[in-house]
């Protein structure tokens, strides 16, 4: 019996023609989310890496996802708190869709050095759960890059720092 209800359901989530967006749905969807990001390339001695929450708004155009985020990270010599703007292209208009895309941040980010003020594009790719419920799960592995240098003291090079960030969010 439960080898049917998995294929049930995996019928559901790829097979399945997608239905319209449900009428009456309040849009945007609301999230927090829990985020963990490295600085892999940041001119610091060693990886500095944070964890964090966030919070965004997620808004479905069928065709497009768009979102308005605030981030706020904290841990081994790094700090990053940002407000930015994304936008993906999901693959699929089912409950379960894979996206990718990008977007920009603006915020301060501190990798090991003084910390510096700027832009922070990022790309980023992800599934989202439950696109036509009123509870998502969403989660998504992006690549950040500080437009802004980090200066990290007298006789160093400025850095750019760069890396990944994960995260994992629940939306209503």
């Amino acid at each position: 019996m439960r080898p049917r209800i998995a294929l049930a359901v995996l019928v559901a989530l790829f097979a399945l023609p997608a239905s319209a967006q449900r009428p009456g749905r309040p849009l945007p969807w609301f999230g927090l989310r829990l985020e963990g990001l490295l600085a892999t390339d940041s001119g610091a001695p060693a990886t500095p890496s944070a964890g964090g929450v966030g919070a965004y708004a997620l808004f479905d155009g069928r065709e497009f996802l768009a979102d308005a985020s605030a981030d706020a990270f904290g841990g081994d010599h790094a700090e990053f708190f940002a407000f930015g703007l994304g936008v993906y292209y999901p693959f699929a208009l089912r409950p379960l869709a894979p996206y990718a895309g990008g977007g920009l941040k603006l915020g301060f980010t501190k990798f090991g050095g003084g910390g510096t003020f700027g832009l922070i594009p990022y790309l980023a790719a992800g599934l989202l759960f439950g696109r036509e419920g009123y509870i998502q799960v969403r989660t998504e592995l992006a690549w950040f890059f500080s437009a802004s240098s980090e200066d990290h003291g007298a006789g160093t090079p400025s850095w750019h720092a760069n890396g990944p960030m994960l995260s994992l969010g629940l939306a209503f």
